[in-house]
């Protein structure tokens, strides 16, 4: 028995919207496809330097530093300033060689936390500090995009020359991970290395780096994020072609020798502190990544065990920030992608305020910087000791 002719039509019939259908989904998918590249390559090509590039120049010791006297208007967005004194200090004055009468100098050494990538002069977290107390003077030494050997570099040689009697060197995660590398985002940076047990500056002078390598950095590692591209690397994983990054045991070693590091660079800078009559105080910095998901714990043990092993004040601010309900801590960051004001994932304005009232807190609460600075505000002592720096590490 045959079936009937117009149920024959109608099948055909079905059969044709379905392919067109499919013809047209097809085709969508590809203008969508062929946009998202195109739009890609128009991103690629209008894909700004790094903020850095504005106000830092090449360094040999470094690889990068303030240049002196800078002032951009709109750094980070409409009326969001940048300024550097002739020291290249993010500092709205310069510093002296002694400190006042009545006085306490602190240096916040660091990374862009420090630096305050994304908020004006005034609104740093260090220069916070001393608004909450006018008898702090406080020295910005922060850096976009330094590590802690970078940071612990440039006290050493710049730090020497001005009187202190506290330095806060601030760091987050991020900041051990830029240690190992020999660059960062394609800018050349000094090595730390522990020789015959001491440690060692390699790769100095920093060899400077070409502008094309400057300005192709940044869009492979964002060429490196697309779909099709991770696609790619995981067919590759299959068929043993290449490797996952950073496999646990590699990473596990290397926050091994990182740590090592870490250790040397915490018992020098409490050695220099010591002997100029200073106080060394550790701040580790969440990111809003870590308190959306799971804290940093092994960094968090390392740096706790190493506050009470060398007898170094921590001010770990993940207490701080994650004692606040989650909308809150959203409202301590710069929102990522916003067109406008760059700096997505730094503390902004509200996020700095209450990490300068967190450390100001403790440093006041604090027995040994207590006494320090009491000794210092009630006598009016204006000077700074130094002695023999044979006894510190480097």
């Amino acid at each position: 028995m045959h079936a009937p002719r117009t149920h024959k039509k109608n099948s055909g019939f079905a059969g044709l919207i379905i392919g067109n259908i499919a013809i047209l989904g097809l085709f969508l998918i590809l203008i969508e496809g062929l946009a998202s590249y195109g739009l890609l390559v128009y991103d690629l090509v209008r894909l700004r330097s790094v903020s850095e590039r504005r106000h830092t120049k090449y360094d040999p010791d470094l690889g990068w530093v303030n240049e002196p006297d800078v002032y951009i208007a709109d750094m980070y967005g409409p009326g969001v300033y940048l300024r550097t004194n002739a020291q290249g200090f993010r500092n709205n004055h310069d510093i002296t060689a002694t400190v006042s009468d009545g006085k306490v100098r602190i240096i916040c050494s660091g990374d862009s936390f420090t630096l305050g990538f994304g908020v004006d002069n005034t609104h740093t977290w260090c220069e916070l500090l001393s608004s909450l107390e006018p008898r702090l003077e406080t020295v910005n030494m922060g850096q976009g995009g330094y590590g802690v050997d970078q940071a612990y570099l440039w006290y050493k040689r710049d730090a020497a020359k001005i009187g202190h009697q506290a330095q806060l060197l601030a760091f987050i995660t991020d900041d051990f991970n830029r240690m190992g590398p020999d660059s960062f985002t394609g800018y050349a940076k000094p090595v730390l290395e522990v020789e015959n047990g001491r440690l060692v500056v390699k790769n100095v002078p920093v060899p400077k780096q070409n502008s094309f390598v400057l300005w192709i950095t940044p869009r492979i590692e964002r060429l490196w994020h697309l779909r099709t591209t991770e696609f790619v690397h995981r067919a590759l994983l299959k068929i043993g072609a290449a490797t996952i990054d950073q496999p646990q045991p590699r990473q596990r070693e290397q926050n091994e020798k990182t740590q090592k590091i870490l250790r040397m660079i915490f018992e020098d800078l409490k050695c220099l502190n010591e002997q100029r009559s200073s106080t060394l105080v550790l701040v580790y910095f969440p990111l809003i990544s870590e308190l959306e998901d799971t804290p940093p714990r092994e960094w968090i043990d390392f740096l706790e065990g190493e506050s009470r092993s060398l007898g170094i004040p921590l001010i770990n601010l993940f207490r701080e920030f994650q004692s606040l309900p989650a909308d809150e801590i959203a409202n301590l960051y710069i929102p990522y992608g916003h067109p406008e004001y760059p700096g997505g994932g730094h503390l902004n304005n509200l996020g700095n305020e209450l990490a300068a009232r967190a450390i100001h807190d403790k440093l006041i609460n604090h027995p040994a910087i207590v006494s320090a600075l009491s000794a210092r505000w009630s006598n009016g002592w204006a000077g700074h000791h130094r002695r023999d720096k044979s006894g510190c590490r480097l």
